[in-house]
């Protein structure tokens, strides 16, 4: 029932006929079709924002930074608001419309993806990634299964409405005219399919351009079972993306697009179109696209990272997707370690800033570790726990690395660690650009599934909230003899480990089985309190009430589990 405000942006996304420029190619024999300058910084929105600054200290109001109604007449406009299932709809909705002519990838109308912002040049070549779809995917499924539970109907901005109309009716076309994909992929893509794609971004550029400024303020409603309906079928198009994606694959040095391991770009050449008459800033002709064909790129680790997350609940399409990414060319055999691309030799200049870098450097075919501990987290989340540990104590994390190689202090993240495809020998493994960011975030992440786990906190049949600590923890990190580490035991000869919960309470877990404890429940806890009182607990949960206090930290000192 809470009410989210729309945040107002001053960039404005053009529509194709005022970015799909035509140029001649860097070689200068033929003419071709780049996306320029997609997005642009809004005057008019600038002076919108104006009218909340005070005169007096030359501030804008918070109030600018919403999308409002428009003011007419005596009535003023107001900040427009939505809940926040509608708004994720909404979100679901623009992604689903933005997908590229063959429906894998979401197109990139941003200036660069998403996370490679090294690929910079990739938007300019009509481009779309697979890591959005993947994303787009796991949002579609989540805000159906949130209107599958509550059975209540959506409440969108009529413009939305409107746009999700045009898609639907679009997609009834493309149902009907039976179409089915050939079993190989040609690069061209079908007259159908280009069809639908021409109508549906048709139908977002129409939407932006009625949102632009302001919401109208009048609503419309999708009933449930509509919307269910609706976001099934657009979820069933999505996942035939990334089966076409699968299927026209990647290519690159040792890499003919079989490897099993999902792409993550794509661009698209123009082979036809028609120009507007009209020119740009640059006085350079503008053109509307009639035609278009899929070209394709090495493997990136984005791809297969973001792809576990479609997959992570099913161990054995884990395992083989591991397989598949560690037999590739994204694996670094030498340093073991997985590359952030793989081999990006002969690739176009177009891409972007990555291919100014030396082989093994930067973006370009190193180990950038905020994508390798991604990577690693997915295989954590996927419960593939004996090759995460393996992966880290083959030296793939910090502080498993030689320190002499990776040249740092193994307690401090790198940007990126030269790898084995940089000429230079003696700086490969070596650690650059030392930096808190990413890397650290997600081994943040990591140590909380080790010694945590996901669900710390859940609700009983009642709806009340208990605790349970379900770790992921290998026996050698409670002792390892083969690397000389001894291992700390209770008095009861049980090997223990401890760390301190919400930076405060000590938990210590009593390793009675002598085993890995993947995924094994708890048998009892012992509550200590800060006044020395002691609250037992037999089976896997510890109660409402204790649950609580430990949450709110009150009162409790320490928790010891016995497992």
């Amino acid at each position: 029932d809470t009410e989210l405000r729309y945040f107002f942006s001053t960039a404005t996304v053009k529509p194709r006929s005022q970015k799909y420029v035509v140029d001649y190619t860097y070689d200068g024999k033929s003419k071709h079709i780049l996306q320029l300058d997609a997005t642009v910084f809004d005057k008019d929105k600038v002076k919108e924002q104006d009218a909340f600054r005070n005169q007096t200290t030359g501030l804008i109001a918070n109030e600018a930074n919403w999308q409002r109604t428009a003011t007419i007449g005596k009535k003023k406009g107001r900040a427009f608001t939505s809940a926040p299932i509608a708004k994720l709809f909404l979100l679901g909705a623009i992604k689903y419309a933005t997908r590229d002519a063959y429906g894998m990838g979401i197109e990139y109308e941003g200036g660069r993806p998403g996370w490679n912002d090294a690929m910079n040049g990739l938007a300019g070549m009509v481009g779309s990634g697979m890591p959005e779809t993947f994303e787009l995917s796991e949002l579609l499924k989540y805000v159906r299964s949130v209107v599958e539970k509550f059975q209540r109907p959506l409440v969108i901005p009529v413009e939305l409405g409107n746009m999700v109309d045009t898609i639907n009716d679009a997609l009834d076309e493309l149902i009907d005219s039976g179409y089915t994909d050939p079993e190989v992929l040609p690069a061209d893509v079908p007259e159908v399919l280009f069809k639908y794609w021409d109508t549906v971004a048709a139908a977002r550029e129409t939407y932006r351009n009625d949102v632009q400024y302001y919401f109208s303020g009048n609503t419309t409603v999708i009933e449930a079972d509509d919307a269910i309906d609706m976001l099934t079928k657009w979820y069933d198009q999505v996942q035939l993306g990334v089966a076409r994606a699968m299927k026209i694959g990647s290519k690159g040095i040792d890499d003919d697009g079989t490897s099993g391991v999902p792409p993550s770009y794509f661009s698209y050449n123009i082979t036809s179109w028609v120009e507007t008459k009209e020119k740009n800033e640059k006085g350079l002709p503008l053109a509307n696209a009639k035609s278009m064909q899929v070209g394709v790129f090495p493997l990136f680790l984005e791809g297969p990272t973001r792809y576990m997350k479609l997959i992570k609940d099913d161990e054995d399409k884990m395992a083989d997707m591991y397989e598949k990414v560690l037999k590739s060319g994204l694996r670094d055999d030498f340093l073991k370690m997985y590359f952030l691309s793989a081999d990006l030799t002969g690739q176009s200049y177009d891409m972007g800033r990555m291919m100014a870098f030396a082989a093994g450097w930067l973006e370009n075919q190193s180990i950038w570790m905020h994508m390798s501990y991604k990577y690693y987290l997915q295989l954590l989340r996927g419960k593939l726990y004996d090759q995460f540990y393996a992966e880290m104590k083959g030296g793939g994390m910090l502080p498993f690395m030689d320190p002499d190689v990776y040249g740092r202090s193994l307690m401090e993240c790198s940007s990126f660690i030269a790898s084995s495809a940089f000429a230079d020998p003696s700086i490969v493994g070596r650690g650059f650009l030392a930096r808190l960011s990413g890397s650290t975030a997600e081994f943040l992440s990591i140590w909380r599934l080790m010694f945590i786990g996901s669900n710390p906190f859940v609700l009983n049949n009642d709806g009340k909230v208990e605790m349970q600590l379900i770790p992921a923890l290998p026996l050698w990190l409670f002792e390892d003899l083969e690397a000389g580490a001894e291992g700390k035991r209770d008095d009861d000869g049980n090997l223990i480990v401890s760390y301190k919960l919400f930076a405060s309470i000590m938990v210590t877990y009593h390793n009675t089985l002598g085993t890995d404890l993947f995924d094994v429940a708890p048998k009892s806890y012992v509550v200590t309190m800060t006044d020395g009182s002691t609250v037992e607990v037999e089976g896997a949960s510890i109660p409402t009430d204790t649950a609580i206090q430990i949450r709110k930290l009150l009162g409790v000192e320490s928790i010891d589990v016995y497992y």
